[in-house]
């Protein structure tokens, strides 16, 4: 029986949950009212259910995520995560349909369907929508549905549950046919990752991404002569002019440029902590220090620890217990960004970490400008 940890943040809801045999032991959820509370509450919520049931996370047999479809916001963050986590501990990623955790919470709630339809809302009257059988076995894989221009895209009775499903009640409504608002919860996917895990179904910690919901191919056009295209363009002209000029209002910021060309040997015991993905290690060099963190085998990601808010104060960020999260101080700014691209994570911070480039020979690691 596995120890799984599940991570659910495709929608505005975030969840953690534990998992043992199959079955959900610790959860922990909050939905944001506007926005995405993602960013300050995932590292939290997993300390809290695993103190909660007193594991640690080297327990952790496996990281199970639901890879969408859903927000690129939420699912970044989450997968991002899932990956670290996976790095540090070497334990496996597994991937969830984000439709089959709220094909599973209907099941949970009402048995007695036959057929289910998870829908997550797409915005406007468009959906993304999966059929699911009785047992939870998916007959119609996640397709975008635009409602109100095929109504009949959905045959019979069948419990629609998920966020896009009450709001097309009214075009969907039937006989036997019943609809729940309801957003995606980690804990629903513990047979499911339990299933995964003892058929291995990994995905790859390197190239593995998750399906955002993409864009509905555009209708027929609603600025026939081109005017927002234009307006556009000459908005990015506009842009780009102010942009070059330094004496336009407040200029941009940037960190000081360093000069930065050098090479490490992962053969020598100084270094020794980046044989193992998941590591990272500090290193004078750049504007305020250097984290070389080892993504997989073959990628590095070597940030400058020059924090990008409020350029000026020189702030240093510096890598949470987590090995995840690089935080500013509390003096600054208390943003913080992801090890993993130099990303903002939360905080009043917008722009990301500086980050240099790296190749790998063998065993030399070359890090320059």
């Amino acid at each position: 029986m596995a120890k799984i940890l599940l991570i659910e943040t495709s929608t505005t809801q975030c969840s953690v949950a534990l998992a043992e045999g199959g079955a959900p032991v610790a959860w922990k959820e909050e939905r944001a009212e506007q926005g995405y509370v993602h960013a300050e509450r995932l590292m939290p919520f997993v300390d809290a259910v695993l103190h909660e049931q007193g594991w640690s996370r080297t327990d952790l047999d496996a990281v199970a995520v639901s890879g969408g479809p859903g927000s690129f916001t939420g699912l970044r963050i989450g997968v991002s995560t899932a990956k670290g986590l996976c790095q540090a501990l070497q334990v496996p990623l597994i991937a969830l349909d984000t439709l089959a955790l709220l094909a599973e919470q209907g099941k949970r709630l009402d048995p007695t369907p036959q057929q289910r339809v998870a829908m997550i809302d797409a915005r406007r009257m468009e959906v993304y929508a999966g059929t699911f059988d009785a047992d939870g076995s998916c007959t119609q894989a996640a397709t975008p549905v635009e409602v109100d221009k095929t109504p009949n895209a959905f045959t019979g009775p069948a419990q629609f549950i998920g966020d896009g499903a009450v709001k097309c009640t009214a075009l969907l409504e039937g006989e036997g046919r019943t609809f729940v608002d309801a957003w995606p919860l980690a804990r629903d996917g513990a047979a499911l990752a339990e299933a995964a895990f003892q058929s291995e179904t990994f995905v790859d910690l390197g190239s593995y991404e998750p399906n955002y919901v993409k864009a509905f191919k555009a209708g027929a056009p609603k600025d026939p002569l081109g005017l927002r295209t234009k307006a556009t363009l000459w908005l990015s002209a506009l842009l780009m002019v102010l942009a070059s000029c330094t004496s336009c209002g407040e200029p941009q910021q940037f960190i000081p440029y360093v000069p930065v060309n050098f090479q490490i040997d992962l053969n020598l015991p100084a270094y020794n902590a980046l044989n193992f993905p998941g590591e990272a290690i500090a290193l004078p060099g750049g504007s305020k220090g250097l984290y070389i963190y080892r993504f997989t085998l073959d990628e590095f990601v070597v940030l400058d620890r020059h924090a990008t808010y409020d350029i000026p104060m020189a702030c240093k960020v510096t890598l949470d217990a987590d090995k995840i999260t690089l935080k500013d101080d509390s003096d600054c700014s208390e943003s913080q960004w992801l090890i993993l691209d130099g990303s903002v994570l939360s905080g009043p911070a917008t722009l990301p970490l500086h980050r240099y480039r790296t190749t790998l020979n063998g065993s030399i690691l070359s890090i320059y400008n």
